[in-house]
Formats: structure tokens, C-alpha cells, sequence
């Protein structure tokens, strides 16, 4: 099982509900989110823009396959199928 850390941004400029996204992926997959934390390496690590500029700072964070920048809804079905595929090689 997938172990995904989130991270949301600063929420200054959100253009959609980046709550609804979220729980929207928890429906789809038996994984655990969590919202990330400092120290602990997570498998993918999701960071939730609420815009274009993507301006939160998560250089801290750390992740062994793959960091996903989320900046729209419409990068739902990207995110999905990432996840899936990182799911096969664990």
C-alpha cells in the first residue's frame, strides 16, 4: 500500500476545492494520505496549489518515487493514473 504525503498550499488563490480533490483520490484508493510531516519519507508526495503559481515550499519534504504538483482539478485523472502506476512497483 501506497504510503502518500499531502501537502497543501497556503490557500491564498485557490481555483478549486482542494479538499473535495482529496478526498475525491481517498475514495479511489485504498492508500493512506496523510499530510506530510518533517522526517518522515513518504512513498509519492502530492502537493495541493490552489493555483498556477504553485508557490508553497516543500523542499523539505521528502519522497522515494515520485512528487506530484497539483494545480487545477482537471489534473485529477493524472494524478489517478500515476498513483496507479507507482501502486504496481511496490
Amino acid at each position: 500500500m501506497l504510503n502518500v504525503g499531502i501537502k497543501y498550499c497556503g490557500g491564498c488563490n485557490p481555483r478549486y476545492n482542494r479538499k473535495k480533490f482529496l478526498n475525491d483520490l481517498e475514495r479511489s484508493f485504498n492508500y493512506s494520505f496523510e499530510v506530510a510531516q518533517l522526517g518522515k519519507i513518504y512513498d509519492i508526495l502530492i502537493i495541493l496549489c490552489g493555483c498556477n503559481s504553485c508557490c508553497v515550499n516543500y523542499s523539505e519534504l521528502k519522497f522515494k518515487f515520485k512528487r506530484i504538483l497539483v494545480r487545477s482539478e482537471e489534473d485529477f485523472n493524472e494524478v489517478k493514473n500515476l498513483l496507479d502506476r507507482y501502486s504496481d512497483e511496490i
